[in-house]
């Protein structure tokens, strides 16, 4: 393989890798909420999102806000 694969290659490999490690940190505050253990304002702050934005996409991975249950 030419070089540009290679390094095309690896650059899609990081990516994914990071990708794959913030979806792991979103999962595992959205269980923290979910818990009681994390205020829900708190858990979105810990990933970088609006309080609206972090219920939708915990929702949307199937957990539930604690008020909510």
């Amino acid at each position: 393989m030419c070089k540009a694969w290679d390094d095309h290659k690896k650059l899609g490999i990081q990516e994914g890798i990071q990708q794959g490690l913030q979806q792991g940190r979103c999962l595992e505050v959205y269980s923290l909420v979910q818990d009681g253990i994390l205020e829900p304002e708190v858990g979105a702050k810990r990933v970088s999102m609006s309080l609206d934005d972090f219920v939708d996409a915990m929702q949307k991975a199937g957990y539930k806000i604690p008020e909510l249950v």
